[in-house]
């Protein structure tokens, strides 16, 4: 029993080392030793293992402030590489970075109409192959895969709960997948991948309460409450895009009756636009970009709805920023202005009427580094306990 202690006891302290590494680049070992509190010999011999397992490096000296100067270490971001995909309900889009979320490449393709779990599943698996034939070799290969998917999520078992725009309900997908990839897999609602990614990569780095809206073919929600990830209870919060905006409104495909994204999404897009029901949204935003009246205006529309259901977010989460993305926000630029407009008509008079509303800089890539983000957490997290997030006030060298 106490050598299975002392061995959980020594993977910890290596697990807490390496991010405060992963964290704090490039670090010394004196800082490292001050702001775990394990004495300097415990830091020297972790950080001698990690450095021959390829996870750190040395990368020079550091600032001396009487004696030596001291070695400065950093984390090895290219020992290895990771998976990261949106499973879409038009599209699948993926994409391979190193091991702190740096693109190397990516690759997108078009999915049949509403295809099947095991369609899904063989499409997406020979995506990756592809992503992994083409990838550079590295010291720890491709170390798993995130996946972010269009629909409520039990994270626990790896299950798609429920997809509605994919038809798809109870898909142990994450079990699959591994068994056809060889890997470790996550899986995880797109918009929450989003959230992470916006909040890890994007313009929401320094905001640690945020709202990211995913408009695709229909409307979901990741909330970054405190710094983190809010998943509720069951771990479905964000699934805003079934919020109830209109009583009597139409049938959703979920079940229920004038939801959001009936209102606000492709979907909805479409319906007002039926001349271009059958026209790829590149082709229907470059008729927008043409000066086309009748999409400007169905964009416009569509703008409101995103700042009807936006004021009820903002009220409720009171958030720092709010980012908009995914396929649908590339007609950003005729989306938001109507979107603002009534936000500042419908929100209560006070700081929220001063909350950033933006269009993501990560693009279509925000989901799947998102998603490869939430992999690369769970593989570096500290055993039993909460990531570990180091102090910016403690000097780092």
């Amino acid at each position: 029993m106490q050598t299975a202690d002392s061995a959980l006891v020594k993977k910890m302290n290596k697990a807490i080392v390496l991010n405060v590494i992963r964290q704090s680049s490039p670090i010394s070992r004196a800082a490292v030793s001050r702001i775990t509190g394990l004495n300097k010999a415990t830091v020297s011999a972790l950080t001698a293992e990690l450095i021959d397992e390829g996870h750190i490096i040395e990368v020079g000296t550091g600032h001396s402030t009487g004696g030596r100067r001291p070695q400065l270490l950093s984390f090895n971001a290219g020992a290895g590489l990771v998976l990261g995909v949106e499973l879409g309900v038009t599209f699948m889009r993926a994409l391979i970075c190193n091991l702190s979320g740096e693109l190397i490449e990516s690759r997108e393709l078009d999915l049949p109409v509403k295809p099947t779990p095991e369609e899904g599943v063989r499409l997406l698996v020979e995506l990756c192959h592809t992503l992994m034939a083409v990838a550079p070799p590295t010291q720890l290969g491709v170390i798993g895969a995130g996946i972010g998917v269009p629909g409520s999520v039990d994270l626990q078992l790896g299950t798609v709960l429920v997809a509605p725009n994919l038809s798809w309900r109870g898909v142990r997908l994450e079990q699959a997948l591994e068994r056809a990839l060889g890997l470790p897999v996550i899986i995880d609602n797109e918009a929450n991948a989003s959230a992470l990614g916006e909040k890890m990569f994007g313009i929401g780095t320094r905001a640690d309460n945020l709202i990211y809206i995913s408009l695709g073919v229909g409307l979901g929600a990741g909330v970054i409450n405190d710094g983190r990830l809010l998943r509720g209870s069951h771990g479905i919060a964000g699934e805003v895009g079934h919020m109830t905006i209109e009583s009597g409104g139409p049938l959703c495909s979920c079940g229920n009756r004038g939801c959001w994204e009936l209102y606000c999404s492709e979907k909805a897009l479409r319906k007002r636009l039926p001349a271009y029901k059958e026209m790829k949204l590149n082709d229907i935003i470059a008729a927008a970009e043409k000066g086309a009246p009748e999409v400007i205006a169905a964009l416009h529309e569509i703008g409101i709805y995103l700042g009807i259901g936006l004021t009820n977010l903002v009220h409720a989460f009171d958030p720092e920023l709010v980012v908009v993305g995914g396929p649908l926000a590339q007609a950003g630029k005729w989306l938001l202005n109507p979107a603002q407009r009534t936000l500042q008509s419908r929100l209560m008079p006070g700081p929220a009427r001063q909350v950033p509303l933006l269009i993501s800089n990560l693009g279509l890539n925000a989901c799947a580094l998102g998603a490869a983000a939430h992999l690369l957490e769970e593989r570096y997290k500290t055993p039993g306990v909460s990531t570990y997030k180091p102090s910016p006030s403690i000097p780092r060298a």
